[in-house]
């Protein structure tokens, strides 16, 4: 299972509509919800998340870069289509390195 962060600035709002764009990316891209979970987290608990990729915004991108996670930066959090296209090839990396 992939696990995946969706990180903002107090863990609430948009945090919460990233994480749902990144469910119906990852489902229209056909992946099972029982291959990926996805956590909202604040920035400043982020790094205790531990997930195997971060997404947020460009504000917030810069200080998850540090860790050794990758980081799929969006724009427009609300795009459902960008965040598919940018989540999408670094899930499929994941998964291939952890032989799902």
């Amino acid at each position: 299972m992939i696990k995946i962060a969706a990180v903002c600035g107090m863990g609430l709002g948009s945090g919460l509509l990233v994480r749902m764009g990144i469910e119906r990316a990852l489902k229209k891209a056909g992946i099972s919800e029982n291959d990926f979970n996805v956590e909202v987290a604040d920035i400043s608990t982020a790094k205790a998340v531990w997930p195997d990729i971060f997404v947020t915004s460009t504000e917030f991108a810069t200080r998850l870069r540090e860790l050794d996670t990758p980081v799929v930066e969006i724009f427009n959090l609300f795009d459902e289509k960008e965040i598919g296209e940018k989540l999408l090839p670094v899930f499929k990396q994941i998964a291939e390195k952890k032989g799902e």
